[in-house]
């Protein structure tokens, strides 16, 4: 099987995920009803939200920036006039990055951030390696954040931990104790074995210089890799570190925020109760059906949001879909177009995304912008 057409597939597969997700979250819901919904939704709440999408970006952009302003300056990466390559990281080059990567996440699942370090890449001096790894550490922040908050939405619920555990931890579960662990631990031990072999195969290669192992190691492998660490280290070494907490900070309470005001657009929040504490629990919830491998969550986001609106807090089922749909649609709609206009801005095609020489992650280009 080809790269291309296993990329193929499981791009498939992403979009077959995803309408199944979509038809179990439409699953006996009365879609008048969500229309008379939405017609009768507060719109004058939309320029808020639209607002509060626009900053929590700019504030992930801005964390990525100092990130980025954090990397090792080096003679070799330099511009081709001998600028500074941090010169070129300006907030409007990582927000138009950020905002190209979750644009391509809407038609190729968990490409999107390969899209934003290329376009960093392309319009800056740094290596796609070493942007790769500021995005790696970066993402694995979040996840440390998205499991205390997660965490937090639990110790809230506590009091409706029966609900917690017959809609959601039991069923996944029951999923995990069906897996055919004979199967697992058969292939994993093949895999040790076949791992192994070319570590032995590896490590003969590399005791000789003239071997081709050893000239892809020296000449290839081992600066991207260094590159890649270097990248890594930016959340421990910046000396910024107050920067990146604050960035964070108000990046998750603008989720929040963007997760409460559809609440009062859909005239939830009084008859049900549901405060800011409660747009907390949503936005957590949510989060999980965004690490989906589907189209910027679509059909796994709408189906616990609903879940969770309407086991936890008795919402009926087509206003949590409804609320569900609007909180979606609002970043959809927002990406699309934030990503396409820096696109054009940029007066750079897609396929610059994704150029030829980036088979070569440790190449630098000269700065484009």
């Amino acid at each position: 099987m080809t790269s291309r057409l296993r990329r193929y597939l499981l791009h498939v597969g992403s979009f077959v995920l995803a309408a199944g997700l979509l038809a179990l979250a439409l699953y006996g819901v009365d879609l008048g009803t969500m229309a008379d919904a939405f017609w009768e939704a507060d719109w004058r709440w939309l320029p808020v939200l639209v607002v509060l999408v626009l900053g929590s970006n700019l504030c992930r952009a801005w964390r990525w920036q100092v990130l980025i302003d954090a990397l090792p300056t080096t003679p070799d990466l330099e511009t081709s006039d001998g600028e500074d390559p941090n010169e070129t990281n300006t907030l409007e080059t990582s927000f138009s990055s950020v905002m190209i990567g979750y644009m391509v996440n809407y038609v190729a699942p968990r490409l999107g951030e390969i899209a934003r370090v290329a376009n960093m890449s392309a319009r800056s001096s740094f290596r796609f390696s070493s942007l790769f790894g500021t995005v790696v550490s970066e993402r694995i922040f979040d996840m440390v954040v998205l499991g205390m908050a997660l965490l937090s939405a639990i110790g809230l619920l506590f009091d409706r931990i029966g609900v917690l555990q017959a809609q959601f931890l039991g069923p996944a579960w029951r999923n995990v104790t069906s897996l055919p662990f004979g199967w697992l631990l058969g292939g994993g031990l093949a895999l040790l074995i076949l791992g192994a072999g070319v570590a032995l195969l590896v490590r003969h290669g590399l005791s000789d210089s003239d071997s081709w192992i050893y000239q892809l190691w020296a000449e290839t492998l081992k600066p991207t890799l260094v590159s890649f660490k270097e990248g890594m280290l930016t959340l421990l070494r910046s000396p910024r570190r107050g920067a990146i907490l604050l960035s964070t900070v108000c990046m998750w309470g603008g989720y929040t925020l963007m997760a409460y005001i559809p609440l009062h657009m859909l005239d939830l929040a009084v008859p049900y109760g549901l405060g800011i504490v409660d747009a907390w629990i949503l936005m957590a919830m949510g989060a999980l059906g965004m690490l989906v491998p589907t189209p910027g969550g679509i059909g796994s986001y709408h189906y616990i949001t609903r879940e969770t609106l309407v086991h936890f807090y008795g919402v009926p089922a087509e206003q949590a879909l409804t609320y569900a749909v609007l909180a979606w649609a609002a970043q959809f709609v927002f990406y699309l177009l934030t990503g396409g206009i820096a696109v054009l801005y940029q007066g750079l095609g897609l396929e610059a995304l994704y150029p030829p020489d980036r088979a070569d992650p440790s190449a630098v280009e000269p700065s484009q912008a």
